[in-house]
Parts: C-alpha cells; structure tokens; sequence
C-alpha cells in the first residue's frame, strides 16, 4: 500500500520512494550553467548519473583535478570529450547519465554543461 489514510483523521501518509530517477548530485532550479563533479575512483557498485531531466548540452569538462589523464569520457555512452562552449554535446532527455571515464586514478571530474531549468531543449534546431 503506497498511500493510506487508515486513521480517519484525514492524515495520510506516504510509503516507498518518494521520487525516482537514482541520479547524484544536485538539481538546480533556476541558472543555465551547471557542473556534476565526479569524485575518483568510482568504487563498489555505485555509477555516477548525471541528473538529465531534460535535454541538456554538455560545454566541457575539466580534469586539472585529477592524478592521470583522461583518455575517454562517456555519459550514457556519448562521447563528451569533444565538447566546447562553441559546439556542445546535446544529451538527450531519455540518456541514462551514466558517467564513464577511461583513465584517471583519483581526484574530481568536473563536467560542464548548460540547462534551462524546467525548459526542455530542442534537440534539432539548438
């Protein structure tokens, strides 16, 4: 039972997740330029999600923070490690957020990207 007003006081309470999605880290709501830190290593079971609510254009990233070099950057498998302010990486609405990196041993990953909070993006044409 998700839902249930069971003590006639018209109090009703709430059971299981409240929301969905398992992303980490935080959703702005108002601002265009955002960042996701990815904190390395990545250990145990846990996959860094990026919280895509939306359509969003990824602008860079930044690994001055990290020990090692990054040779590959993925989020739900598309390739960001070309991205720039000038030609961004559309990540589509339905993208799964998962973080992958080849190479990079420990340190934080900075991701760059711009969001228009409550607004989706067009895909196509920006």
């Amino acid at each position: 039972m998700a839902y249930e007003d069971s003590a006639g006081l018209n109090v009703h309470n709430q059971y299981g997740p409240r929301t969905s999605g398992g992303e980490a880290g935080v959703e702005k709501t108002f601002g265009v330029k955002n960042q996701y830190v990815v904190n390395l290593p990545v250990l145990g079971l846990y996959s860094y999600k990026m919280p895509i609510r939306n359509a969003i254009k990824v602008i860079g990233y930044d690994s001055n923070f990290v020990t090692g070099t990054i040779t590959a950057l993925t989020v739900g498998g598309v390739d960001i490690t070309s991205a720039t302010e000038a030609a961004p990486v559309t990540l589509a609405s339905d993208n799964t957020g998962v973080v992958a990196q080849t190479g990079g041993t420990a340190g934080d990953l900075i991701i760059y990207y711009i969001n228009v909070a409550g607004d989706a993006f067009d895909v196509e044409g920006s």
